[in-house]
């Protein structure tokens, strides 16, 4: 299932995604937390700036989860991010849209490039 352009034009607007992978037992979420995320070419994508994180971890492993937009959840899948073009796109996003942001910097992007995830949804609102 696609975002729609409104849904789109929310994430890239705001600064409010949440997200909880599922735990072990592959059906219960973790605590939602949020993260940095942009959009490029129609999709979400996310990503982890810190190298022990656990809930990209999580994410990575149980490949689900659920995300909370404009207060909405919505289940999704999760997908590393391994080809390097659209690495290049993604941290052009993450720039443009975090840019003012004081935690933000270009050392943030270069550490945690390995850490991305595209975020498609699964279903219509949990």
């Amino acid at each position: 299932m696609t975002w729609s352009d409104d849904q789109l034009r929310h994430i890239e607007g705001s600064d409010d995604f949440k997200i909880a992978p599922y735990r072990e037992d592959g059906a219960t979420p973790g605590t939602l937390i949020w993260v940095w995320s942009a959009v490029v070419d129609q999709a979400v994508f996310v990503r982890s700036t810190n190298p022990a994180s656990r809930w990209f971890a999580a994410a990575m492993s149980q490949r689900a989860g659920i995300v909370e937009t404009s207060r909405v959840p919505h289940q999704v899948r999760f997908e590393h991010v391994t080809d390097e073009a659209l690495r290049d796109r993604v941290d052009d996003a993450f720039a443009r849209k975090y840019a003012a942001d004081p935690y933000f910097s270009s050392e943030v992007l270069h550490r945690s490039r390995e850490r991305i995830a595209r975020i498609t949804r699964v279903s219509a609102d949990t």
